[in-house]
């Protein structure tokens, strides 16, 4: 009379070990998918972003720091490299001379902003706007070629991840976990960018005695 008993206890825990071992993002479409890492990365309110671009055939490398509206870290395109800085919505960059040179800037005028912390102006700033914690989440919301629905199980570094595809050929890989964390970006022909740090925070503060280009351009 008891058998029946033990057998559904033995079913039970089976079905519950089951549900225990099941994937977090299980039965998600890619969209669905794309949402969770959104909100994910929105939540940490801060990441390290790193990695390989490619944008009209110029190589560069992004290591950044992204902590609500401020970041820290460096930019480089073809060899010229800049610091960049964001504070409470203002943008400074210190740039080598090549930046400055390739920049399109006389020479007199690279040799003044050699080594110095330079203010940005709203419009020029505006161009690193996706270089930004709110422009990353803002990507993965309004990704600009259409999710696949089918995903794809793997492993990254260990970590079990899902992998979405866009139909561009672009691709992003999420931590398959309850805090579902966009790991990797990769852009068909674009380079790759990696996440991790996320929930991390730096101290961000304003340089002294940064020019302001406006003053300077008499803006």
């Amino acid at each position: 009379m008891r058998a029946p008993q033990l057998t559904a206890a033995f079913a039970a825990t089976a079905l519950l070990l089951t549900a225990c071992g099941g994937s977090p993002l299980e039965g998600k479409t890619g969209s669905e998918v794309v949402t969770a890492a959104a909100d994910a990365l929105e939540e940490a309110g801060s990441v390290h972003i790193a990695g390989a671009v490619d944008q009209d055939g110029q190589e560069g490398e992004v290591d950044l720091h992204l902590q609500g509206d401020d970041l820290t870290g460096t930019l480089s395109m073809d060899g010229a490299e800049m610091e960049l800085l964001g504070v409470d919505g203002t943008l400074y960059i210190k740039g080598t001379p090549e930046f400055w040179a390739a920049s399109g800037l006389p020479e007199e005028m690279s040799a003044l902003f050699e080594d110095q912390w330079v203010i940005l102006p709203d419009e020029a700033a505006g161009e690193f706007q996706e270089f930004s914690l709110a422009g990353f989440v803002d990507q993965l919301r309004n990704p600009e070629s259409p999710v696949q629905d089918e995903v794809r199980s793997d492993e990254l570094d260990g970590e079990d991840v899902v992998v979405v595809e866009q139909e561009d050929g672009s691709s992003l890989t999420v931590a398959d976990s309850d805090e579902a964390y966009p790991l990797e970006m990769t852009g068909e022909g674009t380079g790759t960018i990696t996440f991790s740090r996320f929930g991390e925070t730096e101290e961000i503060s304003a340089p002294e005695d940064a020019l302001d280009l406006n003053d300077l351009m008499g803006g």
